[in-house]
């Protein structure tokens, strides 16, 4: 009797061991501009969307918040259901900081918007020396108003990559930007970001772009709608599973 009960005592010890192994703190940056900060309608949510999975930590503005707790929500929605169901031994972190209508200008080190994206991290994250598994990027439609910064952006772009990854101390880390897409005469050099876009994921390691097509936008056919902000979040959610160790 005393041997069965000691075996199932270790058996459960073992169990609860390994568990602590498997178990790890999965830490994402969503940054950019609206499109990552999101103009979607939070009521056009499904209701599965409206609650926080146990395994999800949400950050926005320094403070720890519930997913879809605003009017409006961006892609950390369904991003944040997909690696729950794909990991669901694992915390995932996820830390979103965005800016309206930024250009990439604004994003470069020293600037006000990179050093206040490094303070969200550090008021968000306790650990010492964490590591930051992806960077998601939503941003370049500000860059495709004129040709000036759309002809710099991937000079830009990719020393901003090359920065985080060295100030965040995660060389390895994924960096896996939207494609831009907005509509309209007031963009004339959206094609040439996306030629940017595709030039800097050629040319810098563990860089990728999810596509932009068939992304649903609202009346001015810049923002996502609901769906496309699904979408989009699941679009990079699959694109981060595909490649995460």
């Amino acid at each position: 009797m005393k041997s069965g009960f000691m075996i199932a005592a270790l058996l459960l010890l073992s169990s609860a061991f390994s568990g602590t192994a498997l178990a790890a703190d999965r830490i994402y940056l969503m940054a950019g501009q609206s499109n990552m900060m999101g103009l979607a309608k939070t009521y056009r949510l499904p209701p599965t969307y409206r609650k926080t999975p146990s395994n999800v930590t949400f950050y926005y503005q320094g403070r720890p918040r519930k997913l879809a707790q605003f009017s409006y929500f961006g892609p950390e929605v369904s991003f944040a259901h997909q690696v729950a169901r794909a990991f669901p031994q694992d915390h995932h972190i996820i830390i979103k900081f965005a800016a309206t209508g930024s250009h990439i200008e604004q994003w470069m080190p020293g600037q006000p918007l990179y050093k206040g994206m490094l303070r969200q991290l550090g008021f968000s994250i306790k650990q010492k020396d964490p590591k930051i598994e992806a960077v998601f990027w939503m941003q370049g439609e500000s860059d495709a108003l004129n040709k000036t910064r759309a002809s710099q952006y991937a000079g830009r772009l990719g020393l901003f990559i090359r920065s985080l990854r060295r100030d965040l101390k995660s060389p390895a880390s994924l960096f896996i930007m939207g494609e831009v897409d907005p509509m309209g005469k007031d963009f004339p050099m959206v094609k040439l970001v996306q030629d940017n876009q595709r030039k800097v994921r050629s040319q810098i390691p563990n860089t990728y772009l999810t596509p932009a097509q068939g992304l649903g936008k609202i009346y001015d056919h810049i923002h996502y709608s609901a769906i496309g902000q699904m979408e989009l979040g699941k679009r990079f959610a699959l694109e981060y599973i595909k490649r995460a160790r």
